[in-house]
């Protein structure tokens, strides 16, 4: 997989994903984040990080190809998703700030010396966003040497099971 193409599959997965949030949060705008939840929103998205480690380590089965592609593709997907997040909290304000995973938000923006909700809000999430972006490049790069490591077995694997094959064939 080239760098462009890792880019533009991590800005179609965080295209996707904040699809998904958006419509999320307008059906149901006050549902917590349960572990369910949050398990079915974050695993198609990190088997998709590991799917495209494979893919780029399937020609030259080195393991940090997938490794450095699983991040990149991380980095845009959730680049785009912080990004996406952000508005959606800017133009749901009033009903997000009544959900009850935030309720320790709302307290701290109490105490914080902010006369508006919406610039406290901002600052949270805008001084979080380089934080959340290292995090899931992390996990990307776990993922995508998951991937890797899959890809350059079978491809490994194949290799010496064609190269026995001949030998087998050449012996006749």
């Amino acid at each position: 997989m080239t760098t462009w193409t890792a880019i533009r599959f991590g800005f179609l997965l965080g295209a996707v994903f904040s699809a998904w949030n958006v419509i999320a949060s307008r059906i149901a705008p006050l549902a917590e984040d349960t572990p369910g939840a949050l398990l079915a929103f974050y695993g198609p998205m990190f088997a998709a990080w590991t799917i495209a480690g494979a893919m780029s380590s399937r020609r030259t089965t080195r393991i940090g190809d997938g490794a450095k592609t699983g991040a990149l593709v991380a980095f845009v997907t959730f680049a785009v998703l912080t990004a996406v997040v952000i508005a959606r909290v800017n133009l749901l304000l009033e009903i997000t700030s009544q959900r009850p995973d935030w309720q320790n938000l709302m307290l701290r923006y109490r105490s914080s010396g902010f006369s508006s909700l919406r610039a406290y809000a901002n600052s949270i999430y805008f001084t979080g966003a380089p934080l959340k972006l290292l995090v899931a490049s992390s996990i990307g790069a776990l993922c995508g040497s998951i991937g890797g490591y899959a890809a350059a077995e079978y491809w490994a694997a194949r290799s010496r099971q064609t190269t026995s094959a001949v030998h087998t064939l050449k012996r006749r």
